[in-house]
């Protein structure tokens, strides 16, 4: 029996040592910047999959969005303007709404919507803070959606969520 325990001990030592022993893994962007574009596509499709009660009302799941790259400089560039004014704004430089940004940006689309976000440290955390509020719930489980970019600077997040136009 005493060597029965103590084969165990030794294998679980062992195992504990060769496992703390790996190389450091590499850190996502998401670890180093609270940012990651797959770590938050991977997050809001998820999201979407199961369904979301925004503000009391239930939304069923919807199909998974896409990443697009103009919504997502679309994004950047209000962040990076939020930042440089220094408050959170859905309005941008010249009072331009979210729907003239993105069609400014050549994005032709159909359907347009954006979060805004100051503070959150992660994107884990900024995209729980939206499920909190009714309307970006609402934006994020909008069967209208199919592909979103986003972005932060700083303190400040923006979520752009659209359809393209179709032909």
């Amino acid at each position: 029996m005493v060597r029965a325990l103590s084969f165990f001990l030794f294998l679980f030592v062992l195992l504990g040592v060769t496992a703390c022993s790996s190389s450091k893994q590499p850190r996502s962007a998401d670890d180093e910047t609270g940012f990651g574009s797959r770590s938050f596509l991977q997050q809001i499709n998820a999201i979407r999959a199961r369904g979301c009660n925004c503000g009391g009302r239930k939304y069923p799941p919807v199909k998974a969005v896409s990443w697009n790259g103009q919504l997502e400089n679309t994004a950047a560039a209000h962040s990076n303007y939020m930042l440089r004014r220094g408050r959170l704004s859905h309005s941008g430089r010249n009072g331009m709404m979210p729907e003239k940004r993105v069609a400014a940006s050549g994005y032709r689309w159909s359907y347009v919507a954006e979060n805004i976000a100051m503070g959150q440290r992660s994107t884990t955390e900024v995209i729980q803070s939206w499920l909190q509020s009714p309307q970006h719930c609402r934006n994020i489980m909008s069967r209208n959606v199919t592909e979103i970019g986003a972005a932060r600077s700083g303190a400040y997040w923006t979520l752009v969520l659209a359809a393209p136009a179709y032909k």
